[in-house]
C-alpha cells in the first residue's frame, strides 16, 4: 500500500471519530436546553403571605408543581394599589398555559413585566411559596445553550463527513497508487533508482 494511501485512511479515520464526539457533545447540550435550576437561579424566595420586594428587571414567577394553578394567588402592588400580574391557566385550572417546557418539579405561573411596573419598592402578597427569577438571564443562557449545541452538533456531522470524505480517497490511493519499483540498470557503470 502506498504511503498516501495510508495517511489519508489514518486521517480520515481520526478525523470521523471527532466528529462523532462533536455530533454526540453537541445532542447532549442540545437535550439540557430548558433544564435549569429554578432554586439557584432565583433572585428572591417568597413565602406564602405579605413580602416586601424591590423590583427592577423582568422577573418569571415559578412555583411548585404541585401547587392548582387556578387555586394560586398572586398579586405584586405599590402605594396607588396598580396589581398588573395575571395568571393564565388552562381550561382545567391544574396548570398555567406553556407549563410543558417548565423545568421539572415547577410552573411558570406569571411573568412580570417592566413594561407594567416601575423599578421601586412592591408589596407582594401570595398564598404559595414562590421564586422570582430574572427571565433574560434565563432566556439568554438556554438560547446561548441551544445554539452552542446546535453548531457543536452540525460542526461534528460536517467534520464527520470529511472524515468519510478522507477515508474514501484513502482508499482509492491505497488501490490506485502502486509503490515504487526498484529499477537496477547494468552497464559500464552499474546504479539502482527508485
Amino acid at each position: 500500500m502506498h504511503i498516501a494511501g495510508k495517511i489519508f485512511l489514518g486521517l480520515g479515520l481520526l478525523i470521523t471519530l471527532v466528529g462523532v464526539v462533536l455530533t454526540i457533545g453537541g445532542g447532549s447540550t442540545l437535550s439540557d436546553v430548558g433544564d435549569w435550576d429554578v432554586e439557584e437561579k432565583s433572585d428572591f424566595s417568597g413565602n406564602a403571605g405579605v413580602t416586601t420586594y424591590s423590583f427592577s428587571e423582568e422577573i418569571i414567577v415559578m412555583v411548585s408543581d404541585d401547587v392548582r394553578c387556578d387555586e394560586f394567588t398572586f398579586t405584586m402592588t405599590n402605594e396607588s394599589g396598580e396589581d398588573h400580574v395575571t395568571i393564565d391557566c388552562e381550561e382545567d385550572g391544574e396548570k398555567p398555559y406553556g407549563w410543558e417546557d417548565d423545568p421539572d418539579g415547577w410552573h411558570h405561573m406569571a411573568t412580570i413585566s417592566a413594561w407594567n411596573y416601575a423599578a421601586g419598592e412592591y408589596t407582594i402578597e401570595s398564598n404559595e411559596d414562590y421564586e422570582l427569577v430574572p427571565m433574560w438571564e434565563v432566556l439568554g443562557e438556554e438560547i446561548g445553550e441551544a445554539v452552542g449545541g446546535f453548531f457543536a452538533a452540525a460542526g461534528g456531522v460536517g467534520a464527520a463527513c470529511c472524515g468519510i470524505f478522507f477515508m474514501l480517497l484513502g482508499g482509492i490511493f491505497a488501490l490506485v497508487l502502486k509503490e515504487p519499483k526498484k529499477t537496477q540498470i547494468t552497464g559500464p557503470s552499474s546504479f539502482t533508482t527508485e
